[in-house]
């Protein structure tokens, strides 16, 4: 199956994913677009961070290009976190063109003219309270869009969060990028009220993203297999930390999980980034994965790639 658009299907799930593409990104991406008859992909809203915010649109722009689902609109996020600027591109994990210096035919469309926080909150007002958020990069956007619109948290189902941990950092050695980059803006997202699923690096460090995925599949098109391939290599065969984050939506029961309380520090001290988990029954606010079955998810991934066929 090709992995399409397709409007008449009804009772899909609404879905915006707020990313900075970014080497991982492409694969939550992918999982996204892959499974039209599951998601309604409202919008992919972009951040900077792994690469300037021109550099993450446009790789956006061209990985939807590649996937064939160039009916999803793209808005540019922020040019820096809500307190810093954003520091030098990390060419070590993302390579120098952010997506491990892979090269993908460029998109002849360009960004949606809202701004991200502004899409975010376009989009929730649209859904009527159905809408799912995965935010797999810096919370920057949604911050904004929670400090500029008040009644957003009334507008949100769930937010998905690729970020934090309930043990070692990437970092530090508390704090997780994603939630470390931009932690204030992390701490506004976990207090907003609306229910947070944190897949943290606890998680996704277990499970690696191998080049045997592709094993006995064979109709994969090039172009799409390349890109991939290319991606994995780039990664020396790590874990793919957000593809790991938007496949709890298609398997819920891959990861083992605990209500509780979770919360940011973002005071610039030692543990600045770090998320802080409690079992408080009283002020619980999150879903933390704590265990990962990693046959699952490389199930869902196997499935995934068989979409984009020739």
């Amino acid at each position: 199956m090709k992995a399409s658009s397709d409007r008449n299907m009804t009772n899909r799930i609404p879905i915006l994913v707020d990313t900075d593409p970014g080497v991982d990104d492409f694969f939550c991406i992918a999982l996204a677009c892959a499974f039209p008859e599951l998601f309604d992909v409202k919008a992919i809203c972009t951040i900077g961070g792994n690469n300037t915010t021109d550099v993450t649109t446009a790789n956006a722009l061209n990985i939807l290009k590649l996937l064939e689902r160039e009916d999803i609109p793209v808005a540019r996020g922020a040019d820096s976190y809500l307190t810093e600027e954003f520091s030098e591109p990390v060419e070590k994990f993302h390579g120098r063109n952010g997506l491990g210096n892979v090269e993908i035919p460029a998109a002849d469309r360009t960004a949606d003219p809202l701004p991200a926080y502004e899409k975010i909150y376009q989009v929730a007002k649209e859904c009527n309270g159905e809408l799912i958020v995965v935010t797999v990069g810096p919370e920057t956007n949604l911050a904004l869009a929670f400090e500029k619109h008040p009644d957003l948290s009334s507008l949100i189902k769930k937010i998905v969060v690729m970020g934090g941990t309930t043990d070692k950092g990437n970092v530090t050695e508390y704090a997780e990028a994603n939630i470390w980059h931009d932690a204030p803006a992390a701490k506004i997202v976990f207090e907003s009220g609306v229910p947070i699923d944190m897949i943290g690096l606890n998680v996704t460090r277990q499970a690696p993203l191998r080049q045997e995925i592709f094993d006995g599949i064979v109709e994969v098109r090039e172009d799409v297999k390349e890109v991939m391939s290319g991606l994995i290599n780039f990664r020396n065969e790590e874990a793919m930390h957000d593809s790991i984050a938007f496949a709890s939506l298609l398997n819920d029961k891959i990861f083992t999980w605990l209500d509780a309380y979770t919360y940011v520090i973002a005071d610039h001290s030692e543990h600045h980034g770090q998320t802080v988990i409690e079992e408080d029954k009283e002020r619980l606010n999150s879903r933390v994965a704590i265990g990962i079955d990693t046959e699952a998810y490389y199930r869902v991934m196997k499935d995934m790639i068989r979409r984009y066929t020739k």
